[in-house]
């Protein structure tokens, strides 16, 4: 069973991906940067990584690139763990993407999301539906 972490500080955006990637794995929510990193290190402490992050890349506390950063530090350093991380964002402006990309995304959504084109994303990565 995939696990997914949400990370978007729109309770709306939070909603409408816990809705949508369901069909993916079991998710939790978070609304900061600062609470997605701190529950994504407790999932590996507890031997229960998340192996998808789906990331907004405006949070107000901390910068979705800048927590994407972090997650792929946080991997680096335990050698096996590899997480995917999608970027969601309202932004289509080719330089934040490729910087997106640059900083080891493996995908990234503009907002709105339509389950067909997260279908087609998926599939693309290799991530089957669970339910």
């Amino acid at each position: 069973m995939n696990r997914i972490l949400i990370v978007d500080d729109e309770e709306i955006g939070r909603t409408l991906m816990e809705d949508i990637f369901s069909k993916y794995g079991s998710s939790i929510s978070v609304s900061s940067g600062a609470d997605a990193l701190k529950i994504y290190q407790k999932g590996i402490e507890k031997g229960k990584p998340f192996n998808l992050v789906l990331l907004d890349i405006s949070l107000k506390d901390i910068s979705g690139m800048e927590v994407l950063k972090k997650i792929k530090k946080i991997d680096a350093g335990l050698g096996g763990q590899k997480s995917i991380v999608i970027m969601v964002t309202a932004h289509s402006e080719r330089d934040i993407v490729i910087g997106c990309i640059k900083s080891g995304c493996r995908a990234y959504f503009i907002k709105p999301l339509k389950q067909d084109a997260v279908d087609k994303k998926m599939a693309e990565l290799g991530i089957c539906p669970v339910k």
